[in-house]
């Protein structure tokens, strides 16, 4: 990890350089995947005092974390700061542990059936049998009106979609013809 320290209107000593290491620095063991860490310190005058304010970004992949604190004693801005960032890290990375164990999941429940067959991504399942392929296209689970039908068939850019009608509820078939019309087939 990169931590860069920058200072605006303010003279960025080697003890606040010091500091700001080691309490930021520390944020870094809560996430792996930080790429870069910039630290802006900034002096600012109000009518009630002087005020520092610090911000904080976290470049990780994909992502930015910003965490923003405006006090009286830099130290304390600093200590605000890296407890923030440590918050957000903490929780970004259960977040992508929940996701990555969701799939895993997903995948696990999924190998049962990629073992007699494979699974396309549009849901069709293709089994080898005797050097040729056989495709199983599973029906959408609610009847569907013919117009419905030819929705979906140019929806998912199609040649045929195979539904059960709403009116008889049997399988039926749409399909595109050769010249551009619809065909219908009802069982």
């Amino acid at each position: 990890m990169k931590l860069s320290i920058y200072g605006k209107d303010i003279t960025v000593t080697a003890a606040i350089k010091k500091y700001v290491e080691t309490k930021i620095g520390r944020v870094e063991k809560f996430h792996d995947g930080i790429i870069n860490l910039d630290v802006y310190l900034a002096a600012k005058k109000v009518k009630t005092g002087n005020f520092v304010k610090v911000d904080a970004l976290a470049y990780l992949e994909g992502t930015t974390i910003k965490c923003t604190k405006e006090d009286s004693d830099l130290y304390a801005a600093v200590d605000v700061i890296s407890d923030m960032l440590e918050r957000q890290l903490r929780k970004k990375k259960e977040k992508g542990i929940k996701a990555k164990q969701s799939k895993e999941k997903v995948t696990k429940h999924l190998h049962y059936y990629e073992v007699a067959a494979e699974t396309t991504a549009d849901g069709q399942t293709t089994e080898e049998n005797d050097g040729k392929n056989v495709v199983k296209v599973l029906l959408p689970p609610k009847p569907m009106a013919v117009d419905e039908a030819i929705l979906q068939l140019e929806a998912m850019d199609r040649v045929f979609y195979a539904f059960v009608n709403i009116r008889t509820g049997r399988m039926n078939v749409v399909y595109k013809r050769k010249d551009g019309d619809y065909g219908y087939i009802e069982s």
